[in-house]
C-alpha cells in the first residue's frame, strides 16, 4: 500500500509496434521515438530453454525469495570483503527489474533500495509479471531492449527459432554488451558463453563448440536481415493516419492487418518488371493498391518501385496527386443515370467546340468521330467528346459535388478551377480515393471506407444514405464488365479483354496511365509515369497498367460470378437510336431501364420503297456529310428547342479572364428561323438549327427561342 518510485516509470513504459500481415508474419517491427526497439511477448510464450537458462543464469532460488534473496547478499557480502571490490551484486531478478525502472547509483543505499522496490514489485505483479517484464526491457546493446529483440537484432530470426546455444549468448549479452557482442568481440564471447554451458551441464568441449557455433552464426549490426521492412508505404500511412496511437502501449499485442504477402510480393515484382520494360517510353515508376470488396480491407499496397531509390523511391505513388484521365467518367455517367439519361441515350460523338473565351475542342483515343453513340458504347469505349457534352449538360458544379460526396476529398482545393475538362479528368486526385470510390459500384451506391484489417465495415458509416442512386451504380458496373462495348474504340482484337470490370485512363500531357477494375472479390488499381511530372514517349498508351490489371485480377481472383443487376428492366431497343425497337429498326439489341422509363419508339428508321432509310437528327448532318454516308438522311424538319446547356445548369466566371471575354455556347435545333432571348433581350435571329454564343452574366438566366408562331422552348440557368 505505500508509494512505489516506479509507479510513474511503469505507467510510461512502451513496446514497438509489431505490423503482421494476414497470415501473421511480421511486415515491420516499428522502433520507438528514440530509435530503441523493444518487443514484448509474455513469458508462457517464450522457448521454455530460454526461461530455464535465465532463471539457472541469474537468480537461481527466483520463485523462493519475496523479491530479494538474503542467501545471496549474504554471500556477496563475504566475497566482496574478502576480494576489496565487487565481484558479486547479488540481485535478484526482481532487483534487476526495479534498478531498469528507476536507475540509481551503483551504491549500497542504491542496493537497499533496490530490494525494498523489488518486494514492493513482487506485491503489485507477482512472480509471473517480474518475469515478463524482465525478458521484455533487458538491455542488450545495438539499441534493442528485450530478448525477443534481441533475437532480432543479433541473429535475424524469431526467439523461437533460435538454437539453445544462441539462446546462451542472449542471456550473456546482458551482463556487458560491448564485451560479449558474439560478432565483434567473438573470443570473450565464446568464453563467456561455454562457462555458462557448462554451469548448464554440458561437457567443456561440447560447451565450447556450441559457443563457437553460436558466435559464427551472428549477424553484423548493419546487416539488411536483421529487421523485416516489408510493405514500407504502407506502414508509412498507417503511422501518418494514426493507426497506431496508443496500440501497443496498453495491449502489447502485434497490430494485424490484411496484408496479403503473396499479392503484396507478386505486385512488387510485377511493377518493377513493368517499369523494366516500359523505360524506352520514359517511364520510370509505378504504384499499386489492392483491396478485398466484402470489407474494403487493403490487401496490397505498393507506393513505388523502390522504396530505396534515393531520388525518389519514398514517394507514395497511392496517395500522390496526378490527373487520373478517363478513369472519372464511370462516376459522371451515374450522375447522368440518377438526372434521367440512360444507357440507350444517344450522345453526338461528332467535332465540336466548347467552352467560353477560350474555346475546348476535346478529340477521342482515336481521333475519329462515330456519330451516335448510346451511353453506354461512349463509356466503355471511353470516348472523350460525347463525356465533355454530357459535363457540359450537367455542369461542372453539380458533377464536382459529387465527386465530393463520393470520397474525392482532394477536389475541395480545386473546386475554383475546374472546367469541362474534369470529364477527361483534369483535376488531380489519388490512387487511394479512385480505389476507395470504385467501391461504390460493389455496393450498391453506398460511399466505402478502406480499412487496414478485416472484419470492418466496407460502407462508411459517416454517410447515411446512398450517394448515388443504387440501379445507376449496378448498371455502370454493368457496362464496365461488358468488353463487346467497347469495339468502338479499340476494336474487336483490343488486348483488354478479362474476366471483370476495367477502367483505363491517360492524362493528357501522357504522364499519368492508369487502369482500375474489380471483379465480385477483388478491387483495384494501378498507377505509371513519373514522380516528377515528366511525359512519357510517343503515345497514350494505358496498356501496361491494363495488362497488369488483368493480370492480377486473373491470378488473385476466385473468378465467382457478378450478382444479377437487382432493380433494372430489360427491354428491346434500336442498336443506333437507343430508342425502343421498331419493325424497322435492322439491329436490336437488349438494354437495362430504371423502372419506369420507357423509351420511345425509334423514328429514325423508315421503310421505303428501296428498303429501309434512316433519318439522322439535324445535330448529325455535318458528321453525315463528313464520312459521306449513303443511304441516310438528316431530319428536314423540327421544332426549335435548346439542346445545350440543360436546364439548371450552373457555370462559373473565371476570375483570371476580363468579364467581358466571358460567353458560353447554346445550341438550338430545329427548322426555320427564330429568335434567341436571353432574360427577354433578343440576342440572335436567323435559321436554325444554330450555335450561339452569349455572354457570362452574373445571376440567374432565362433563355428562350422563338419560332413564327410563338414558344418553342426555354431553360434557365445560373452563372455565378
Amino acid at each position: 500500500m505505500l508509494p512505489y518510485a516506479g509507479e510513474q516509470a511503469l505507467e510510461n513504459l512502451r513496446f514497438s509496434t509489431v505490423v503482421l500481415d494476414a497470415e501473421g508474419a511480421e511486415l515491420q517491427v516499428l522502433p520507438l521515438n528514440n530509435g530503441l526497439r523493444r518487443m514484448y511477448r509474455e513469458a508462457r510464450l517464450q522457448p521454455k530453454a530460454l526461461l530455464a537458462l535465465v532463471v539457472r543464469a541469474e537468480d537461481k532460488r527466483f520463485y523462493l525469495h519475496p523479491g530479494f534473496d538474503p542467501l545471496a547478499l549474504i554471500r556477496a557480502f563475504v566475497q566482496n570483503r574478502r576480494k576489496g571490490a565487487t565481484v558479486s551484486g547479488a540481485s535478484t531478478i526482481s532487483m534487476q527489474v526495479a534498478r531498469l525502472l528507476v536507475p540509481r547509483p551503483r551504491t549500497f543505499a542504491s542496493k537497499l533500495m533496490e530490494a525494498w522496490e523489488a518486494m514492493q514489485l513482487e506485491s503489485r505483479l507477482g512472480k509471473r509479471g517480474i518475469l515478463n517484464l524482465y525478458l521484455n526491457i533487458l538491455p542488450f546493446g545495438r539499441n534493442v531492449e528485450g530478448f525477443p529483440a534481441a533475437a532480432r537484432a543479433y541473429y535475424g530470426k524469431d526467439l523461437s527459432q533460435l538454437s539453445e546455444s544462441q539462446l546462451m549468448v542472449l542471456c550473456v549479452l546482458p551482463r556487458s554488451p560491448t564485451a560479449y557482442d558474439p560478432y565483434n568481440q567473438k573470443q570473450d564471447a565464446v568464453r563467456a558463453i561455454a562457462r555458462l554451458a557448462i554451469q548448464a551441464g554440458k561437457r567443456p568441449d561440447i560447451a565450447l563448440r556450441m559457443a563457437q557455433e553460436a558466435v559464427e552464426s551472428a549477424l553484423d549490426s548493419t546487416s539488411s536481415k536483421l529487421w523485416p521492412f516489408r510493405a514500407p508505404h504502407y506502414i508509412a500511412y498507417l503511422i501518418r493516419s494514426g493507426a497506431f496511437a496508443g496500440q501497443p502501449s496498453k495491449s502489447r499485442k502485434p497490430y494485424q492487418t490484411a496484408i496479403e504477402p503473396d499479392l503484396q510480393l507478386f505486385l512488387e515484382r510485377l511493377l518493377a518488371d513493368t517499369v523494366e520494360q516500359a523505360r524506352q517510353k520514359r517511364v520510370s515508376n509505378a504504384a499499386a493498391l489492392f483491396v478485398r470488396p466484402d470489407d474494403m480491407r487493403i490487401a496490397a499496397w505498393v507506393g513505388s518501385i523502390d522504396f530505396y531509390d534515393t531520388t525518389a523511391g519514398q514517394v507514395d505513388g497511392v496517395t500522390m496527386l496526378r490527373q487520373p484521365g478517363s478513369t472519372l467518367k464511370p462516376f459522371l455517367y451515374a450522375m447522368a443515370l440518377e438526372q434521367g439519361f440512360d444507357a440507350s441515350t444517344v450522345l453526338p460523338d461528332v467535332p465540336s467546340d466548347f467552352g467560353g473565351s477560350e474555346v475546348y475542342v476535346p478529340a477521342n483515343f482515336n481521333n475519329q468521330f462515330n456519330g451516335p453513340v448510346r451511353l453506354r458504347q461512349a463509356l466503355a469505349s471511353s470516348l472523350n467528346i460525347p463525356a465533355v457534352y454530357m459535363l457540359e449538360r450537367l455542369g461542372v458544379a453539380r458533377f464536382s459535388e459529387f465527386l465530393l460526396e463520393l470520397g474525392f476529398d482532394s477536389l475541395a482545393d480545386q473546386l475554383g478551377n475546374l472546367g469541362l475538362g474534369l470529364a477527361l479528368g483534369n483535376a488531380e486526385v489519388s490512387l487511394y480515393e479512385l480505389v476507395r470510390a470504385y467501391g461504390t459500384f460493389l455496393h450498391g451506391g453506398w460511399k466505402t471506407a478502406l480499412h487496414d484489417r478485416a472484419g470492418s465495415a466496407a460502407r462508411d458509416t459517416s454517410v447515411a444514405y446512398p450517394v448515388m442512386d443504387p440501379k445507376a451504380s449496378v448498371l455502370i458496373r454493368d457496362i464496365l464488365v461488358r468488353h463487346p462495348d467497347r469495339m468502338l474504340a479499340f476494336g474487336s482484337a483490343n488486348r483488354l479483354r478479362f474476366e471483370g470490370a476495367m477502367k483505363t485512363g491517360t492524362s493528357n500531357q501522357f504522364n499519368n496511365i492508369w487502369a482500375i477494375g474489380f471483379t465480385p472479390d477483388l478491387l483495384g488499381g494501378f498507377w505509371m509515369g513519373n514522380f516528377s511530372g515528366a511525359t512519357v514517349v510517343g503515345t497514350a498508351d494505358s496498356g501496361y497498367p491494363a495488362s497488369m490489371l488483368a493480370k492480377t485480377l486473373e491470378q488473385f481472383s476466385a473468378h465467382e460470378p457478378f450478382p444479377p443487376l437487382a432493380g433494372l428492366e430489360k427491354k428491346r431497343i434500336c442498336a443506333l437510336s437507343g430508342l425502343a425497337a421498331s419493325s424497322a429498326c435492322p439491329h436490336i439489341i437488349d438494354e437495362w431501364f430504371f423502372p419506369g422509363r420507357e423509351p420511345a419508339v425509334c423514328d429514325w428508321h423508315h421503310n421505303g420503297p428501296r428498303g429501309v432509310i434512316v433519318r439522322y437528327p439535324q445535330e448529325y448532318a455535318s458528321w453525315l456529310a463528313r464520312y459521306r454516308y449513303s443511304g441516310t438522311e438528316s431530319s428536314q424538319t423540327s421544332l426549335l428547342r435548346i439542346v445545350r446547356p440543360v436546364d439548371g445548369a450552373v457555370f462559373y466566371m473565371n476570375p483570371a479572364d476580363a468579364a467581358s471575354e466571358q460567353s458560353f455556347l447554346v445550341q438550338a435545333t430545329g427548322t426555320g428561323t427564330g429568335t434567341l432571348l436571353m432574360d427577354g433581350i433578343v440576342y440572335w435571329s436567323g435559321l436554325f438549327p444554330a450555335s450561339i454564343r452569349l455572354p457570362l452574366l452574373p445571376g440567374i438566366h432565362q433563355l428562350d427561342v422563338y419560332e413564327d408562331g410563338g414558344l418553342s422552348s426555354g431553360i434557365q440557368i445560373e452563372v455565378r
